[in-house]
């Protein structure tokens, strides 16, 4: 006999929704937490940002109390840095069991509006039809604008101007200098745009170059030499007010320091030839060697503990674990509990890879000049001049792929290719064969770097063909720059009539 309650069975469903566990990066604080999966981000973004900000600061700070009302909380994934839309769901926007997540901070224009139905499906209707026009692009439309004002303003200087013009000039060049200087440190320093602080701190530099630059450059080497010096000292005390920003004042005062000690090079009596090779040489040599060199700056100091060594493992077990006498304090700042967190680590190494960036940049951009230099030498250019300039070309773009982040390949590919495009075109006004010769060069950079896109897969553990073919092509082209620039040099014709 079967009963009504065991025949009729009763699916029960909780009304508690389906979580998964991730982990929330937010400030100097990391959550282990539990998320909804099919509720709407924007559910519990606030509570999230409630957890994170009771960690960094006071509940009765009023400063925090501003903040709060002006920024709301913004959730992406930590690897990629894409971000959840508030009205996507967890499980919408793909996130999985024990991924990483990031809760960021963005400042809100203007306060939350509240909108009836028609209004609010007409601002949807318009959204949807400027999708790619948002607050970011206006702010980087704008910083754009401010760098190509301040290139505008540089140009403006260099033209030869009257003494009334010339001081009207000036003026306006210190104004800008001095604005732009203060707008990116109130960008830094009070409202953490670290990204408009270092554009508008970049902004400064042709500028500040031009002032300095034009008066000095009229006394000849030792003038250009002084506004070298001038230049660094004028980004560091820009760096030091702004507090952001380094690698783009490191890579420009590494690259006027060495167009310095060359022109003073020159100026003691050094053919320019000369001292446009052995810089070229010198600074593409130096680009290999920055990995090296930098091997270290994106770790931390491994943790010790202190270890009595006149003390032996009898003393420790027979010693008293009460003891009356108050322990002294240890010093813990290289200890186990003073270990780096996830964001400081993070923070490390993007801050080495915008150090070897620069670097790169600077060396680059040296050897870039020296060439140019080199190929508007003489009236005409020679196979020679050349053949040098274009393996300097080559062996900075093969040294490109070796980098792992974005930053130092672009510091390295960009100075490549403009070097290539710079002895292409001024190699236009050599003799009869090498115009043409130019551009077949372009034509096959262009084909080569077509079919390499094209053909690109993802990096794997193992070489591949043509990963061992760059290879050899990297280091041939390295080792023949001291040979191709003997020959350049014309070194060879005195070592008998066969050369």
């Amino acid at each position: 006999m079967n009963d009504l309650d065991e025949s009729n069975s009763l699916r029960v469903i909780s009304a508690e929704p389906e979580q998964i566990r991730v982990s929330v990066f937010g400030g100097n604080t990391q959550l282990d937490i539990g998320l909804p999966l099919d509720l709407p981000v924007s559910s519990f973004i606030p509570d999230l940002t409630k957890l994170v900000r009771s960690r960094d600061a006071t509940p009765s700070d009023d400063s925090r109390g501003k903040e709060e009302r002006r920024t709301f909380g913004v959730l992406s994934r930590f690897d990629t840095g894409v971000e959840i839309g508030p009205d996507k769901t967890l499980r919408e926007a793909g996130v999985v069991n024990g991924e990483l997540l990031r809760l960021s901070s963005q400042r809100a224009l203007s306060p939350p509006t509240l909108y009836d139905d028609v209004v609010d499906a007409a601002a949807q209707l318009n959204k949807a039809a400027y999708a790619e026009w948002d607050s970011r692009s206006a702010r980087w439309m704008g910083l754009v604008g401010a760098n190509l004002g301040a290139i505008a303003l540089a140009l403006l200087l260099i033209q030869p101007l009257s003494q009334v013009q010339r001081a009207t000039m000036s003026g306006l060049g210190v104004i800008a200098v001095v604005s732009l200087v203060t707008f990116a440190a109130i960008a830094h320093r009070s409202f953490a745009l670290d990204d408009v602080a270092v554009a508008l701190g970049a902004a400064t530099i042709p500028v500040s170059a031009t002032l300095v630059g034009v008066p000095l450059i009229a006394f000849g080497g030792y003038g250009f030499v002084g506004a070298c010096a001038a230049l660094l000292l004028i980004n560091y005390m820009c760096y030091r007010v702004i507090g952001t920003g380094h690698w783009i004042f490191l890579a420009s005062s590494l690259a006027a320091g060495l167009c310095g000690v060359a022109v003073l090079t020159h100026s003691i009596g050094v053919r320019t030839d000369i001292v446009c090779v052995v810089s070229a040489i010198v600074t593409i040599l130096m680009c290999a060697a920055v990995p090296r060199l930098t091997s270290g700056i994106d770790h931390f100091e491994a943790p010790t503990a202190a270890v009595d060594a006149e003390r032996s493992d009898d003393e420790w077990a027979l010693e008293n674990p009460f003891p009356t006498e108050t322990a002294p304090v240890t010093d813990t700042t290289n200890s186990g509990t003073n270990m780096p967190t996830a964001e400081e680590v993070w923070a490390r190494v993007h801050q080495a890879a915008l150090t070897r960036s620069a670097l790169l940049l600077g060396f680059a951009g040296t050897a870039v000049a020296a060439a140019t230099v080199l190929l508007r030498e003489g009236d005409v250019v020679v196979w020679q001049v050349f053949a040098f300039t274009l393996t300097c070309a080559v062996a900075l773009g093969l040294r490109s792929r070796n980098p792992r982040t974005w930053a130092e390949r672009i510091a390295v590919a960009l100075p490549a290719t403009a070097l290539a495009i710079i002895v292409c075109v001024i190699a236009q006004h050599g003799v009869f064969p090498m115009p043409l010769a130019s551009v077949g060069v372009l034509l096959a950079a262009a084909v080569g770097a077509v079919v390499l896109g094209l053909t690109a897969r993802p990096a794997t553990p193992l070489p591949t063909g043509r990963t061992t073919l760059l290879e050899y092509l990297d280091y041939l082209a390295m080792g023949a720059l001291i040979p191709v620039g003997l020959w350049a040099l014309g070194v060879y014709e005195h070592l008998g009539p066969w050369w």
